[in-house]
């Protein structure tokens, strides 16, 4: 997809969401771009910052207009405020200013889409005045005592957002976007810093905004031009996982600095000793969902509730990732790798699947020959596991699952030779998963071992095989 169809269509998507009136499919669509494409990050900040900017800038005019009617119909004995409005400019106003307010919104966003047809060449045309608003609010309770924040309230250095439960959502129009779930505990520094007690965090950061920073009670969080998330355990621990790009991980209280980067894939804990420790499995209740698709979307039961591998703990900062009822078209399949599971024709992927959690595994881990995955369910379940057809099924797979006679695609996304993912069904497949099952008729726990035994002297990403993928669903939907 080239930068013009692209922009165009993060452009459609965002507009229609903020409207209200996006599909399911436009949704996961939007959700898609912005996961796998930092282009598509950089227009979507972009596109919201100049929204809220001519939003307010037409709220503005309305509201100036709205006062000048009311003093236009002062009485005489008020004279001395020295309002002077003709009688014909009366008349040409509309009876209801609110009709005004929204004519200014309407031309306001005519000249919004001619600015923003040239902001692939020349930039954003936001304001140079730097301003965080709250552009949404999800069941929020306010802590007692604590200053309540409205719809497009603004956020000035020095506020504090304190509250029990529910999600809000920020903006900063140099382009960071902050989801922060309750309980939570939150202080703005300044527009730049954030220092957070309580809660969980999620942020989408613009390259306009490289250097914005979270400090917890245990660490202090720097983004290098990333998506990350935070949860906050202001006794405990500070947890920090990396969706795309890069952070530094910075230990408070430390007498020598101590600093880890991390990059797309990892995890680290931070206890409040000062000590690392690995997060071999990341579940999307631990941390906010960074998707606007989230938004107001109850989470399912968990069928799967978390996986654990036999990796030694800081030997690697890497992580497994849970996605609960996110196994679809297009679905990312690796954490290391932006493939996609794919339908092989155009009936699409398999019904027993569609709607299951899944992992997203490590497709490096193909070539690990001692390899264990833990996988802990959390109710009685359809458990699947997608093997590539060119490796030989290990012992291990035989004796505890049942091959099927349903297959799985994959999309391969090679950045490095200009080979990206196509869209839907059995478009652009380049491998072909067979798939197996097993029922487990209880909660309980899964190991799967190594893909192969074969010892591989090359590096894995040049190794011709890919890691299995694994799917669960709820056992009363029936098994294939």
């Amino acid at each position: 997809m080239n930068d013009s169809t692209l922009f165009d269509e993060v452009l459609k998507l965002t507009l229609q969401r903020d409207a209200g009136g996006t599909t399911d499919e436009e949704l996961a669509r939007l959700e898609r771009l912005l996961g796998e494409s930092r282009e598509a990050v950089v227009y979507y900040l972009k596109i919201v910052d100049d929204a809220l900017a001519i939003r307010e800038s037409a709220e503005a005019r309305a509201s100036v207009q709205a006062r000048s009617d009311v003093e236009a119909d002062v009485p005489a004995e008020f004279d001395s405020c020295e309002v002077s409005v003709s009688a014909e400019r009366r008349a040409g106003w509309p009876a209801n200013w609110l009709f005004f307010a929204a004519a200014c919104l309407l031309l306001a966003t005519t000249g919004m889409l001619l600015l923003w047809s040239d902001l692939r060449g020349t930039g954003s045309p936001t304001a140079s005045t730097k301003i965080a608003r709250v552009v949404n609010l999800s069941g929020v309770e306010w802590s007692i005592d604590a200053k309540q924040f409205n719809l497009w309230t603004p956020i000035a250095p020095g506020d504090v957002l304190r509250f029990r439960s529910g999600v809000v959502n920020l903006f900063i129009s140099d382009g960071v976007e902050l989801f922060i779930e309750g309980p939570a505990d939150v202080r703005f520094t300044s527009l730049d810093r954030v220092v957070v007690t309580e809660g969980k965090l999620a942020a989408r950061v613009g390259p306009d905004a490289i250097g914005f920073s979270i400090e917890t009670p245990h660490a202090n969080v720097i983004d290098r031009g990333t998506s990350f998330g935070i949860s906050v355990d202001k006794k405990w621990q500070t947890d920090v996982v990396v969706y795309e790009g890069i952070v530094d991980l910075d230990v408070i209280g430390q007498r020598e600095p101590s600093r880890r980067r991390l990059s797309t894939g990892e995890a680290l804990r931070v206890n409040n000793h000062g000590d690392f420790s690995r997060i071999a499995s990341v579940r999307s209740e631990d941390f906010v969902t960074l998707p606007p698709a989230s938004r107001g979307v109850r989470r399912p039961a968990p069928v799967i509730e978390r996986v654990a591998d036999n990796i030694r703990s800081l030997e690697t900062a890497k992580y497994s990732r849970v996605i609960p009822a996110g196994f679809d078209e297009d679905c990312r399949a690796y954490v290391d790798r932006e493939h996609e599971w794919n339908g092989i024709d155009e009936a699409g992927l398999p019904a027993c699947l569609l709607g299951g959690d899944y992992v997203m595994t490590f497709n490096d881990d193909k070539t690990e020959t001692r390899f264990e995955l833990t996988v802990v369910l959390a109710q009685p379940a359809n458990l699947f596991l997608l093997i590539d057809n060119r490796v030989p099924p290990p012992d291990w797979l035989v004796r505890d699952f049942e091959e099927t006679d349903m297959e799985v695609g994959l999309d391969e996304v090679h950045r490095h030779v200009n080979r990206n993912a196509a869209i839907g069904p059995g478009k652009s497949l380049d491998q072909v998963y067979s798939l197996w099952h097993r029922v487990v008729p209880e909660a309980s726990t899964v190991v799967l071992g190594p893909l192969g035994r074969e010892r591989f002297s090359r590096p894995a990403r040049v190794v011709q095989r890919g890691m299995y993928g694994i799917v669960a669903t709820p056992m009363n939907v029936g098994s294939p």
